[in-house]
């Protein structure tokens, strides 16, 4: 996946009160999440997986339009806060967030304020085809269906697909395979519910390449299939 820029901020604040009278419901944190763009946007419909560092402990949090959301967590855990796209997680930094005693609970929530700047483009790292054909391998099911869950989870956004191929064979062989294979990822995504109105393909064939096609391993990162966030 292309590597984009990131920054986070984290302020965490949390004041522990005590009381006789309160019940174990209240042995919990809760975090809340404020995510914008560089801009200070909200971004709406983007996943945050907090995830403490021994992998006992797992929440997900889906922001709403004001970019906000949060979750009740188990205290006395070092929590890692990532930012879930399309075929990567992303690792913004951590919280820890102490134990509490017999008697004690956190009355203010932690809150976390996160800047993040979505990614437009990305090509896919493990989309395979048959030799010479564009019948997607099943191995290509898994990063497809993450992009499934996007579209699913983020119904405004509209995507163009682009395939491309290397220099071996004539232009046209090439320029056809490339859009089969285009049109492969999007009746896969058909198939699994996305509207077909939300994606158009294009196949490119050799005329992009991104590396020289001297050598076998050139060549296969020309044999690539690429994603655009309209």
């Amino acid at each position: 996946m292309r590597k984009i820029s990131l920054a986070f901020i984290a302020l965490c604040v949390a004041f522990v009160s005590f009381s006789q009278s309160k019940t174990d419901t209240t042995k919990k944190a809760i975090l809340q999440v404020h995510l914008t763009n560089s801009k200070q946007l909200p971004l709406d419909k983007e996943e945050i997986i907090i995830s403490s560092s021994n992998k006992k402990k797992s929440y997900r949090i889906i922001t709403n339009q004001q970019g906000n959301g949060s979750a009740t967590v188990d205290p006395g855990y070092l929590y890692i806060i990532q930012l879930k796209t399309i075929g990567d997680t992303t690792t913004y930094g951590k919280i820890e967030i102490d134990p509490l005693g017999p008697n004690e609970f956190y009355k203010e929530p932690f809150s976390l304020d996160m800047m993040y700047e979505p990614a437009r483009s990305y090509t896919f790292h493990h989309l395979e085809f048959d030799v010479a054909k564009a019948t997607v391998k099943k191995e290509s099911y898994k990063e497809l269906d993450q992009l499934v869950e996007y579209m699913q989870r983020k119904t405004a956004v509209t995507i163009e697909i682009a395939g491309h191929t290397d220099n071996v064979g004539s232009d046209d062989d090439n320029k056809k395979l490339s859009q089969q294979r285009a049109d492969a990822v999007k009746n896969y995504l058909i198939q699994k519910g996305i509207v077909a109105s939300r994606m158009k393909t294009q196949g490119f064939g050799s005329l992009q390449p991104i590396a020289d096609n001297s050598t076998e391993a050139s060549k296969q990162k020309n044999r690539r299939t690429e994603l655009k966030i309209m």
